[in-house]
């Protein structure tokens, strides 16, 4: 993460964090020259491409790109960042290639897996060898969405497990096929003296005026799908404020105000205030399997069992079992 301090030269300074995938976007834009060419690059849709270069420019209070009918073209600013940020790009690619070359010769047999750290990857791995017995498996996290088309067309993986969200759906590059596993509800953490807090279920309208947190390092386009789904409720435009888990505990304990996001199965790490499940589930995950072509993996298999392995996770784990037997349908349900 990089927390330059800008200023408009009066004076005034302001911190602005900016890490590796905004630069990585700024790139593919400015050597797209359009945001519909990047967008396919990148493996997102133009609307979620477009939303993310929006939140980096209301950061910044700065605009990076020049729109016009034949595409974009880089600001003064812009100039500056690509100019930066192509040198950071440079360095960060060549640590991922040290990094896979490391990886990249496995043991005679291994089967390597990817996934986005989530509490339904837990069950992957088992899942993975089961049915594909024989190889021993050995599975790696995959943080955004570069690094996983990156590690499944280099062959890094063989399979991944990965999540996207209503209006930032996942678009793979050629040669990568997807099957859906399920979606998952979205749920909230209230601070104690929250006014909803207590209450099993709530409109997101009824969160107006809420201090949102985030754990430090989110994807962008759950960033992207909240403030969507916020707006739409009649909340205007929020700030998600992204804080260190430990940081983000004790605020939600202290700021009667505070809320947090949630995944429907319980992490293991002890978050205090009350959970509360959103009327309508406006805010939703939907995870997915993805493999290359070539892949030898039964993957509607793994679909079956990672289905099968979740339920039985979340008759222990699920944050609101009551809401979850109400509501059947849902992954976890």
């Amino acid at each position: 993460m990089i927390s330059p301090l800008i200023g408009p030269g009066d004076g005034h300074t302001w911190p602005v964090e900016i890490d590796v995938r905004h630069l990585r976007l700024l790139d593919a834009i400015a050597s797209a020259g359009s945001i519909a060419k990047a967008a396919t690059s990148l493996g997102l849709s133009q609307p979620a491409l477009s939303a993310q270069l929006h939140r980096v420019e209301r950061a910044l209070e700065r605009t990076v790109f020049e729109r016009d009918r034949n595409g974009v073209r880089p600001t003064a600013l812009g100039e500056v960042l690509l100019n930066h940020a192509r040198r950071v790009l440079a360095a960060a690619d060549d640590l991922d290639l040290a990094i896979r070359r490391f990886h990249r010769a496995p043991a005679d047999g291994l089967l390597r897996i990817g996934a986005l750290p989530t509490v339904f990857a837990e069950t992957l791995s088992g899942v993975v060898a089961s049915a594909t017995p024989g190889r021993p498996v050995e599975l790696l996290a995959l943080t955004s969405r570069t690094a996983l088309f990156s590690a499944l067309l280099d062959g890094t993986v063989e399979l991944a497990l990965y999540v996207d969200h209503p209006g930032q759906e996942l678009v793979p590059p050629d040669g990568v096929h997807v099957l859906p596993v399920g979606t998952e509800p979205v749920f909230v953490i209230v601070s104690p003296e929250h006014p909803v807090a207590g209450r099993g279920e709530v409109s997101l309208a009824e969160l107006g005026g809420s201090a949102w947190l985030a754990v430090a390092g989110g994807d962008d386009e759950f960033h992207d799908h909240l403030t969507d789904q916020c707006a739409r409720a009649g909340l205007g435009t929020i700030t998600v404020q992204e804080l260190e888990p430990m940081v983000l505990r004790q605020t939600v304990q202290r700021d009667p105000r505070a809320v947090a996001l949630a995944q429907s199965l319980d992490s293991g790490s002890t978050m205090p205030g009350s959970v509360v499940a959103l009327r309508g589930v406006p805010l939703r995950t939907r995870h997915l399997l993805l493999w290359r072509d070539g892949s030898a993996i039964d993957v509607p298999a793994v679909r079956s069992g990672l289905v099968l392995a979740i339920t039985e996770l979340a008759a222990i784990r699920h944050r609101l079992p009551e809401w979850a037997a109400a509501n059947p349908g849902w992954l976890g349900t």
